[in-house]
């Protein structure tokens, strides 16, 4: 058996292993990042909640804010919320975004947008859960969120929201506000349903919990890439 040299094989097999060897090397960057977020997370969750006036500063300054706890008064408009599609343990149904009155402007910016949490498709309707509609001014405690913004391929394959409907289904607060016809902050809360008097809209449910299985996939295109090597080593070894 002697080893034969391939040119044209040779050049597929490297180039395909290259490939596959990038792809691995992604994941585990990808790994890092999905660690440093989660580590971050489960930090944040656990730290006390700040008013929301500060938080949004060092939002505006570029500074990442992503799941700080944030607490802010103000007055629900419940005949504005918007209803964006989504899951709560398997259900589907929507995550109430009610405006928030604040009872002082920010930049002309009137209302806050919470997310009140979920109910199920047969409680979109407000006057089904009249009980969750809390009057008066509320204080809020929750989770500073930014704006959820489709790119990519994400953008090219999104599912359209329905303004005139009411039907959502990125969280956007900008558009909710554009809809109403009212002036609102561009960020929102997640709400912990501390200030919900009712099981419905259920607070609490920002997903904290992030799959992670970054490793395993860079070990299947490490995988990948060796047996490819396998087979290009086959094919260039012949017998006499």
């Amino acid at each position: 058996m002697s080893f034969h040299f391939r040119p044209v094989l040779t050049l597929l097999a490297a180039s395909a292993m290259a490939i596959l060897i990038a792809l691995g090397v992604w994941q585990l960057q990808r790994l890092e990042w999905k660690r440093g977020l989660i580590a971050k997370v489960e930090a944040r969750i656990g730290a006390d909640t700040a008013p929301f006036e500060t938080v949004e500063k060092l939002w505006k300054e570029s500074q990442d804010t992503e799941y700080m706890p944030v607490f802010q008064a103000g007055v629900f408009r419940h005949d504005l919320e918007a209803h964006v599609f989504g899951t709560l343990d398997g259900a589907a149904g929507y995550y109430i975004f009610a405006p928030l009155e604040l009872p002082h402007p920010a930049d002309e910016a009137r209302y806050l947008y919470v997310n009140r949490g979920f109910v199920p498709q047969a409680l979109k309707n407000p006057a089904s859960r009249p009980q969750g509609q809390v009057e008066g001014e509320v204080m809020v405690r929750g989770l500073f969120r930014t704006p959820e913004v489709a790119r990519g391929i994400a953008a090219l394959v999104a599912p359209e929201d329905d303004p005139a409907g009411n039907f959502w289904y990125r969280r956007e607060p900008a558009r909710f506000a554009e809809a109403a016809g009212i002036s609102a902050l561009p960020v929102y809360i997640d709400s912990f349903g501390e200030e919900n008097p009712s099981d419905w809209p259920k607070g609490g449910t920002t997903r904290v919990a992030f799959p992670n299985r970054h490793l395993e996939y860079a070990l299947t295109w490490f995988g990948l890439a060796a047996a490819l090597f396998g087979v290009w080593l086959a094919y260039s070894m012949s017998r006499r």
